[in-house]
C-alpha cells in the first residue's frame, strides 16, 4: 500500500491528491451527500442543494459520470426524468464522505 507523508500536500505523487481534487469542487460534497441519502433525480437535487444553480449541478453530475462515480439513466416519463445512482466506484466514496462529516461534527467550530 502506497503512503504519503503528511508534509506538503502539493506533491502530486500523494495518492490522496486525486481524491481531494475530485471532492474539492463547489457543492461536490453536498451533491454526493444528497445522492448517498437517496435523492436521485436532477430536479430534486436542484431543490435540495441550497444555493446551487442548474449549470453548476449539471456540470458536477457530468463530471461524476465521466469519473465513473455516478451512472445516469433517462427514465421513460413525460417529461423525461434523469436518475443518478452511485456506481461501485461511487459507493466506495461513501465512507470517505461520511468520515469527513464525522470529522466536521467532532472538530468543526
Amino acid at each position: 500500500m502506497e503512503t504519503c507523508k503528511m508534509q506538503p500536500l502539493k506533491k502530486t505523487n500523494c495518492p490522496a491528491r486525486r481524491v481531494l481534487n475530485l471532492l474539492k469542487g463547489k457543492f461536490t460534497l453536498e451533491i454526493l451527500s444528497e445522492i448517498i441519502d437517496g435523492n436521485l433525480h436532477y430536479g430534486s437535487l436542484l431543490r435540495s442543494v441550497e444555493g446551487i444553480n442548474p449549470r453548476i449541478l449539471a456540470q458536477r453530475l457530468h463530471d461524476f459520470e465521466k469519473e465513473g462515480i455516478l451512472s445516469r439513466k433517462v427514465l421513460p416519463t413525460s417529461p423525461p426524468q434523469i436518475e443518478y445512482k452511485m456506481t461501485k466506484k461511487g459507493i466506495a466514496l461513501r465512507s470517505i464522505v461520511e468520515e469527513m462529516k464525522k470529522w466536521e461534527q467532532t472538530y468543526g467550530d
